[in-house]
Order: structure tokens, then C-alpha cells, then sequence
């Protein structure tokens, strides 16, 4: 409908799994590495899970598509079998003929049995690939895994790759199920796709389609990440219903409004964008944001207030020089009584004037608490003739406090003790001091030490003391995922992030294609399988 309007040869975004259109992003082509791994020498299962829509199938669609010519393929796609069943649908996918009345699991599981010998005879491999395994039964499992005994000394007759969503493996680790979980030698999680990826995934299938020009702006492809989650299948869908809706509106380029609108259609409400202002997350970091404001606002307020507090002296002292001046413009007749104000009020400002200069010198402001009693003082003039001159009647405000001097500098500390200070205290400050030190060097190695250890040698360029020291490796089976939840099996154990595989060795990290190592304090890296 919509092709030939935009100038495509098909429907770029079908549902179907077709490996034509396989986009091999990084997580893609690990999937299919580990698959391969299965048709190898070392036989039994291979494990394959993801998120429903991620690409499984395609995967191994894909996989079949590049099966060597020795190799004979069975795939189930419905396992909600019995076990007589399942066998059954083994037979008739390997082209085993036997009796349809009356076979029991014993006839079913001899035929099986005798076709793989004559397989291994005339060296051909025998694959059976199941999908959606999660919904197979405990006991069809198990009956999956006696199939599997049938082995030679150097491989197992037949191969199983079990595909299926991540309930396949919580039901693997039933106690039941431990002797199956023990034969799986390849694991692979496959996760979404990323922003970036995204853009590429709709790129390579418009390309496949024969795509001459863009069709969806970047706002459009930001949009349909938001709303997918990287997941191919729901891609497709909004995907194409925005190329319809594109196409019936006469647009030439899908922008955001109508990825939004389509999405809404072919997704339902539950894939709506929310708008930023409604999410929870905004709303608890508008209301962090108004509760520091808050705090800041309350700090300074106070702060302001106790330095108005300090200043209350300083206005004490300007209203008795304001009251003076009142009595000097009233007495401008007496000489005596000029001259003795005006010397009383040089005498407050060179008070004044000493008092902040012996501020400066100790660097610091001393709290005053002024007290009913030590309210504004009264400056008391009277001018008769019997007396001679005013007098000025000032008190300070009594202020007592001691100051402590103390001398920081950046490499050496020097503190002076101080009368009221006791040797105890004295000592637990300076080791207070020493410990700060020893804190600061501590977090100066490690960064130090992350610097060194940015770029990581493999095995074989390390010193002989390093590859003769660490014991015999075997890695037997690796499952890498990139939320750090991936693991490896060293010498038949299985092994996570951190944990101490021998004396002094460490597993750092598990990568796509390697593993992270630490012994006695030197990185290095190696195979995350031994044999490929």
C-alpha cells in the first residue's frame, strides 16, 4: 500500500523472522557466536535467552541458514509436549520412520538412538534446536538429557540448543533439572537494543528494502527508542504503522508527532511517552530542589542575623556621638564645653578606630550577648556654671572570651596551646590531623593505582613469575551479559565477578570474548573459552 509511495521494493518492518533482515549488532553476533559454539566438538546444550522480541528466533533462523552440509537439523517451535510426544516430533523432524500405533517411549527412544549412530558412522552431525523452551516440562527435560548420554570418547551424538525467555533460567536451576544445568557449555543472554543501535536497526531495514532516502527524522528515532526499549519486534510495529500513517497524511518524512500517534495505535496507552514534568522522577527532584533551597535560604538568614548581633557596640557607640553633637549645637556659647566634646568625641572614634584594627589582626569576630542590663548607655551633659565642662559617662558592654591562635598551613601544622586548652586535647586534634593525612595519601594511591591498571596485557605479555604462577585454567563454559550478571564456569565450577578461582587469583571481569584476571596485585586477560 504505502511502498511505492515512499520507493520500496516490500514492507520493511515485517514481524516475520526473516534472516534477511537480521540487524547484527554487537549482542546479535555474540548470540550467533555462542550458537556456533554448540555445533562444535564438545557437544550437549547450548542456552540462548532474551527479552520477548529481542531477536531469538531470527537468530536462529539465521544459524540454520549456515549449518555445514554434514549437519542434519531438527527445530521445534511448539515444546508444550509430553515426553512420548516430544519424541515423536524428533522422529518425524529427522525423518525416522516407526510404527504410529502403539510406539512406546522405549521404541521411540531406540529409533532415535540407532539414527544417530548411523549419522555419526557416515560423520554427520545431528542438531536439535527447541524454541520457546521455557515452556517445556521438568520430566521433558530430563528426558531431553538421557538423549544426550548416547556419546562417544571425544563427543556427544547429539547437540541441543534450547532457545527461550529468561523464565528458562529460573526453571534450569530446580534441584531436579541440576544434572542438565551441569551439560549446558555455552550461555547467552541477548538484551535490547541501544539508542544508537536503534537508529542503525531502521536504517539496515529500509536499506534491505531497497531505501533510497531517510525516511524518519532523528526526533522520530529518539522517540520510537523511548517507547520501545530497544526492542526489535515493537520497533516493527510502530514502525510500520507510522509509514501508514506518514502515507495517508501525504508526509514525505515520519517526524515525532507521528511516531507518537502511531505508537498510541499499534501499542496501546501503556506505550504513551509520559511528559517529563509528569514522570516521578521529576517530581522528587522538584521537591529535593525546593527543600535545599529552603535550607540555604534559612542558613544565610541566620548567618545574616548573628552578624547584626556583632554590630550592636559599633551603634552604641554612634548614639552617644549623636547625642553629643545634640548637646554641642545647644552650647555653642560655652568655648569650654566645644572643646571638651569634641575631644570626648575624638576620643570614641580613636576607641572606635583601635577596636577594629585589633579585629584585623585576629582574623576573628567574637560572639556578643547583650543582656537587659547592657542596653544603650546614657550620656549625660550638664552645663552649669559651678561646672566647668561636660562629662561623658560611657561603659562598654563586658565582653568575655578567649581567643585561640592556630596557624594552618597546607604541608606543616603548627598549634599553640592556650590557657583553659588541656594536654589531652591537644594530642587527640593533632592525631585527628595526622589521620586526615593518611586519608588523603590512601585515596591519592588508589587513583593512582585505577591509572595504572587502564590498560590490561593478555596472559602472554606477562612476566615468566606470572604465567608460571597461576595453576592450570580450563573455561568451560562463559555467559556474558553487559549488566554485569554474566559467568564462567574455571574447572567446573561456575565463577562470578569477584569471586577467587585459586590462591591469589582473582576474576575481575567477564567480557564478550575474554575475562579480566588479577594475581598478586598484576591484571591480564584471557580466553573466555578455552577451546572455540
Amino acid at each position: 500500500m504505502y511502498t511505492a509511495y515512499f520507493g520500496l521494493k516490500e514492507k520493511p518492518f515485517s514481524i516475520a523472522p526473516d534472516p534477511q533482515y537480521l540487524f547484527m549488532s554487537d549482542r546479535h553476533r555474540e548470540a550467533l557466536a555462542h550458537l556456533t559454539y554448540g555445533l562444535g566438538d564438545a557437544g550437549g546444550f547450548v542456552l540462548l535467552t532474551g527479552e520477548v522480541g529481542t531477536g531469538k528466533t531470527t537468530v536462529s533462523r539465521c544459524l540454520m541458514e549456515r549449518l555445514p552440509e554434514n549437519t542434519q537439523a531438527a527445530f521445534i517451535l511448539n515444546p508444550t509436549l509430553s515426553s512420548h510426544e516430544l519424541l515423536a516430533t524428533i522422529c518425524d523432524e529427522l525423518k525416522i520412520r516407526y510404527r504410529k500405533t502403539g510406539a512406546t517411549l522405549k521404541t521411540l527412544t531406540d529409533k532415535i538412538q540407532e539414527k544417530l549412530l548411523k549419522n555419526h558412522k557416515e560423520n554427520t552431525n545431528t542438531l536439535l534446536i527447541i524454541d520457546e523452551a521455557q515452556h517445556l516440562q521438568p520430566e521433558v527435560l530430563e528426558q531431553l538429557r538421557l538423549l544426550t548420554n548416547l556419546e562417544t570418547n571425544t563427543k556427544k551424538l547429539l547437540q541441543v540448543i534450547l532457545i527461550g525467555q529468561p523464565e528458562l533460567q529460573t526453571l534450569l536451576k530446580r534441584r531436579d533439572l541440576r544434572q542438565l544445568a551441569q551439560r549446558i557449555t555455552a550461555r547467552y543472554h541477548l538484551l535490547p537494543l541501544n539508542k544508537q543501535e536503534v537508529a542503525q536497526y531502521i536504517k539496515h531495514r529500509l536499506s534491505i528494502a531497497e531505501g533510497i532516502r531517510a525516511l524518519f527524522s532523528t526526533s522520530a528515532m529518539n522517540t520510537i527508542h523511548k517507547i520501545c526499549g530497544g526492542i526489535p519486534r515493537l520497533i516493527n510495529l510502530v514502525c510500520e504503522r507510522s509509514l501508514i500513517n506518514a502515507y495517508s497524511s501525504n508526509t514525505a518524512v515520519v517526524n515525532k508527532r507521528i511516531v507518537l500517534l502511531s505508537a498510541h495505535e499499534a501499542l496501546g496507552d501503556d506505550y504513551e511517552v509520559t511528559p517529563w514534568w509528569k514522570k516521578p522522577v521529576t517530581k522528587i527532584a522538584l521537591v529535593v530542589l525546593l527543600i535545599g533551597i529552603i535550607s540555604v535560604g534559612g542558613y544565610f538568614l541566620g548567618s545574616y542575623q548573628t552578624q547584626g548581633n556583632t554590630l550592636k557596640p559599633l551603634a552604641i557607640i554612634d548614639a552617644s556621638e549623636k547625642k553629643l553633637n545634640d548637646v554641642k549645637s545647644s552650647n555653642q556659647t560655652d568655648i569650654t564645653s566645644e572643646i571638651v566634646v569634641n575631644s570626648t568625641v575624638e576620643e570614641i572614634k580613636n576607641d572606635e578606630i583601635t577596636n577594629s584594627t585589633a579585629d584585623k589582626k585576629t582574623n576573628e569576630v567574637l560572639p556578643v550577648d547583650i543582656s537587659a542590663q547592657q542596653k544603650q548607655q546614657e550620656v549625660e551633659l550638664p552645663i552649669t556654671e559651678s561646672t566647668p565642662a561636660p562629662k561623658v559617662i560611657a561603659q562598654q558592654t563586658p565582653v568575655e572570651a578567649k581567643q585561640v591562635k592556630q596557624e594552618v598551613q597546607v604541608k606543616d601544622v603548627e598549634l599553640t596551646q592556650v590557657e583553659g586548652v588541656s594536654d589531652e586535647l591537644l594530642s587527640q586534634f593533632k592525631k585527628a590531623l595526622n589521620n586526615e593525612d593518611d586519608a588523603n595519601n590512601t585515596i591519592e594511591n588508589i587513583n593512582n593505582e585505577g591509572v595504572r591498571n587502564q590498560e590490561i596485557d593478555p596472559i602472554e605479555k606477562m612476566p615468566l613469575w606470572v604465567q608460571n604462577g597461576i595453576p592450570q585454567l580450563r573455561f568451560e563454559q562463559h555467559i556474558y551479559a553487559s549488566d554485569g550478571q554474566g559467568w564462567v564456569k574455571v574447572n567446573g565450577r561456575d565463577r562470578y565477578e569477584g569471586d577467587t578461582i585459586a590462591r591469589e587469583l582473582i576474576l575481575v571481569e567477564i567480557l564478550p570474548q575474554k575475562v579480566v584476571l588479577n594475581f598478586r596485585g598484576e591484571k591480564f586477560t584471557m580466553s573466555a573459552l578455552s577451546s572455540w
